[in-house]
């Protein structure tokens, strides 16, 4: 009997989960990485404060923790922050822009709810454009950097805690979205469940969109913020109603059909209406790049509601006005020139029908993340939550379906569409929120939970069926601009079930839309 009992006690404690830590943090540094080496390892205090950094203050507050900073191969900086009270993940933070600096002000959050949180630098630390001549340096920030790091990252966790991590997983908007589509895409194995937000993913393209955009406001005319207003204004008057609310919001886009020539100037009008040459900026955005000699659809274009807000403060910039130049300006033409033009080249030569060739060629394979095949993800079990903001001011709002529609199509070819589209929906959730700008903020509400649904998605076997959204912090909580609306899983769409508020997500339910893609 007492056998019995030890042999009982002995497996009850082998199940108790390990000591919350294995090793001191300062022994850490002498650990042997995979291609990779730590650089340095500090045991921080509850209250210590991040450096500096572009992506915005540090907000929440912390726990003691243990702060690695590494590199890997190839000259990919990285840090993980290891808490006192780990919760047994690990979690991975995107990048933004160009990278090239650690968001720790975005890891602090995660690290007060227990996370071991990491981070890299894409590759390189250059604030100038300098690095884009660096072939390794290119290749680290479109593609590679994130696996690059995880690998190390991985066995850092297991010797700090003793035990490896019992789930993996990542969290990215724009480039960080581009990101996490490379790992889901390319590097399978990395994670168990990844949240991709306005994703970057066809990166080439997306710099195509921005040429566009300034092409269009170049040879026709600016549409300055009156005329935008006219134009969301217009939109919203034949469209708003579309889900049974008028709330300023078009829950779905693409079932509004807005021609900009009906608020063509007519003869002697000077005022409330557009003239012709604002009337073709309209129309060139809205229908996206096109190859001038057979029509075919380059990049797509932006969705009606998108042009502006008629909110004061939308939070995040919402609308028209970055596309018409400033975008192309500070990303388009410099990586162009870096990765395939030369420093002297005047984006005003660009061929839509010649050089697309040429610039697919030299940056698909280093920046791109468009393959709709993610069997070897979906094989492992792994979870891909996205989510697109209608009213996002950078990417054209409906990549991320025409990739899910990709997804589908690639197994359908095997499995046929009912069955490939089930299939899809066990591992990949999109979710399209309405006035929501890129990332976050816009007159929608953009506050909800991806990570908490991806966790439990991922962990207990629930996948998604909305998520919740709210307004913004700058939003006082019981005004009447407060709001919270569910985000339903692509193609669903939320509408307002005729009873209760409709500032309030539990009047609305989920449904099958009321129109046919492409139509």
């Amino acid at each position: 009997m007492r056998k019995v009992w030890l042999v009982a006690a002995v497996a009850l404690l082998s199940a108790l989960p390990a000591p919350a830590r294995a090793a001191d943090c300062g022994a850490l540094a002498a650990v042997a990485l995979p291609k990779a080496k730590i650089l340095s390892a500090t045991e921080m205090p509850a209250d210590a404060k991040p450096s500096p950094s572009p992506y915005g203050d540090s907000q929440g507050g912390t726990q003691s923790f243990c702060r690695i900073k590494g590199e890997a191969e190839p000259r990919v900086g990285f840090e993980v922050w290891l808490p006192e009270n780990w919760n047994g993940r690990i979690l991975a933070l995107g990048s933004g822009g160009f990278g090239g600096s650690i968001p720790e002000a975005q890891m602090r959050p995660f690290l007060s709810k227990g996370y071991a949180v990491t981070a890299n630098d894409t590759g390189h630390t250059d604030p100038t454009m300098a690095w884009m001549h660096d072939p390794v340096a290119l290749y680290a920030w479109g593609h590679s950097a994130t696996h690059a790091a995880i690998v190390p990252v991985k066995e850092v966790v297991r010797a700090y805690y003793g035990k490896p991590a019992d789930y993996a997983y990542f969290q990215g908007c724009s480039t960080g979205g581009a990101q996490a589509m490379e790992e889901a895409e390319f590097y399978p194995q990395d994670f168990d469940g990844i949240a991709a937000s306005c994703p970057g993913m066809h990166y080439s393209h997306l710099m195509l969109s921005f040429l566009w955009g300034l092409k269009a406001s170049t040879e026709h005319a600016v549409l300055g913020p009156d005329k935008l207003q006219l134009l969301h204004t217009a939109v919203l008057k034949q469209c708003d109603a579309l889900d049974g609310v008028k709330d300023g919001l078009l829950e779905n886009p693409l079932a509004c059909h807005f021609d900009p020539a009906v608020l063509k100037c007519r003869k002697g009008q000077t005022s409330g209406c557009l003239m012709d040459a604002e009337v073709a900026t309209a129309a060139a955005i809205y229908q996206g790049p096109r190859n001038p000699r057979t029509g075919k659809p380059i990049y797509p274009g932006f969705v009606p509601g998108s042009e502006s807000t008629l909110e004061p403060a939308a939070g995040m910039p919402y609308g028209w006005t970055f596309i018409q130049g400033p975008l192309a300006t500070q990303y388009a033409v410099p990586l162009l020139q870096n990765m395939v033009f030369g420093d002297k080249w005047d984006w005003k030569t660009f061929d839509f029908d010649k050089d697309v060739d040429r610039l697919d060629a030299a940056m698909h394979d280093k920046i791109d993340a468009t393959n709709p095949d993610l069997s070897a993800f979906q094989a492992r079990d792994g979870k891909l939550l996205m989510v697109q903001g209608w009213g996002d001011p950078l990417n054209a709002q409906t990549l991320p379906i025409e990739y899910r529609d990709a997804v589908v199509a690639h197994l359908a070819q095997r499995y046929g569409k009912a069955k490939a589209t089930a299939m899809v929906d066990g591992f990949f959730r999109l979710f399209m929120a309405p006035g929501m700008s890129h990332c976050m903020g816009g007159p929608g509400p953009s506050k909800f939970d991806a990570l908490a649904a991806l966790q439990d998605w991922v962990e207990n076997g629930h996948p998604p069926q909305r998520l919740i959204a709210h307004k913004t912090s700058s939003v006082p909580a019981g005004s009447d601009a407060a709001m919270s609306r569910p985000l339903c899983p692509y193609p669903q769409t939320a509408h307002w079930t005729g009873r209760g508020a409709t500032n309030d997500a539990a009047n609305f339910s989920c449904i099958a839309p009321k129109y046919a893609r492409g139509q």
